[in-house]
């Protein structure tokens, strides 16, 4: 692996470090963003009505249906909704 990172430029070696330790560009993020991503992110949930976030829902609904709790999924893979609603 060594050998290899090597042979990378600085500017490729450097990306490759980026990504693994989840370092990138920013993503731009508006306000229309943010609706449409919440948007999916609750339609998604309520077509697979899973076991578990429906118990995490009669536990405390507000706290999992709180925009900013859903957000820090969105950010966290970059607005990526199947994968956020994933995880």
């Amino acid at each position: 692996l060594a050998s290899e990172m090597n042979k990378l430029s600085v500017q490729e070696r450097s990306k490759a470090l980026d990504e693994l330790h989840c370092v990138g560009e920013d993503l731009k993020e508006t306000p229309e963003m943010i609706e449409t991503s919440l948007a999916e992110f609750d339609q998604i949930l309520q077509e697979r009505n899973e076991p578990i976030y429906n118990l995490a829902a009669s536990q405390n609904r507000s706290y999992v249906e709180d925009p900013n709790f859903r957000l820090r999924f969105l950010r966290t893979n970059l607005h990526e909704v199947h994968k956020s609603v994933n995880q």
